[in-house]
């Protein structure tokens, strides 16, 4: 049997948003923006960085959660964002 750690909230951390290249990066982070700050987390732009055969970018950010709640509810939104392939 194995435990589970417990993650104690607030938490800041770094996320990454994998987004196919065809759609505008500045569409991207104001969707991606807009997300956020809807869900009220406190965030800012990192980077964005292209894949090696450029047919995804992958956009930076880093965030104040804090809940479990919010963290689930967050990632459940950025699911609108255009493009979209997956969160980490």
């Amino acid at each position: 049997m194995t435990k589970e750690a417990k993650i104690e909230y607030p938490q800041n951390f770094d996320i990454k948003l994998v987004v196919a290249a065809s759609y505008p990066q500045d569409d991207t982070k104001q969707a991606i923006s807009r997300i956020l700050s809807e869900c009220k987390v406190v965030h800012n732009f990192v980077n964005v960085r292209a894949s090696t055969k450029g047919n995804y970018l992958s956009y930076a950010y880093n965030i104040d959660i804090e809940s479990k709640e919010q963290l689930d509810q967050t990632y459940q939104a950025l699911t609108q964002v255009p493009g979209l392939k997956f969160a980490l």
